[in-house]
């Protein structure tokens, strides 16, 4: 794996919105952002409510792992202004010499129903394809989050099945829809070339 480990990696999109490496200076828009309930509801890792201290662990975590197997994992979601409006990255949850991984993906709330994620979702996966040794990429949501079922599904996702208890949140089981997407299918809805 050496050698994928670029502090240069950026992948730019529409409307000057990019993806790059996270930073210690994304705290605060992290606290802005993610200080929401629903985030909380929809995911397992996001607390409510959502300190600087949580921010500040998550990115010590992130730039930890990121050092110790050098290689990028996870992406700032920018605006134009550079201000950081949401995140994607991998969770490598089958090693890092795998064929496939997990990823996931969150964006602020001022930015939904813009069709920015499903952007984000496209260059992401073509960025992934294209330079790591991965060929399918797959997405766990919760059965209840359909805004995020329709962002996977326009960026090329598909639906593979349920997974019934697949996580458990304090006390309650939580099922989830598995959606996958492999190196060949995806296509750039930018150029409309496959990838």
């Amino acid at each position: 794996m050496a050698g994928l480990f670029r502090t240069s990696d950026r992948i730019d999109l529409d409307d000057g919105f990019h993806l790059t490496m996270i930073d210690r200076s994304d705290a605060t828009c992290l606290v802005k952002y993610l200080n929401e309930e629903e985030y909380h509801h929809q995911t397992l890792s996001i607390p409510y409510p959502y300190r600087i201290s949580d921010a500040d662990i998550f990115i010590d975590q992130v730039l930890k792992w990121e050092d110790e197997n050098k290689i990028q994992r996870d992406w700032a979601i920018r605006d134009a202004t550079g201000e950081q409006v949401g995140g994607i990255g991998l969770l490598y949850d089958h090693g890092l010499t795998s064929h496939k991984s997990s990823l996931g993906y969150w964006l602020a709330k001022p930015f939904w129903n813009q069709g920015i994620m499903t952007n984000v979702l496209l260059a992401f996966c073509s960025f992934i394809f294209e330079n790591r040794p991965i060929s399918r990429l797959e997405a766990q949501v919760f059965i209840q989050n359909l805004a995020s079922c329709r962002v996977l599904e326009k960026a090329g996702f598909t639906r593979e099945g349920t997974l019934k208890k697949a996580f458990k949140k304090g006390d309650t089981y939580m099922d989830s829809f598995l959606y996958a997407i492999l190196a060949p299918d995806i296509v750039d809805k930018r150029s409309g070339d496959e990838i």
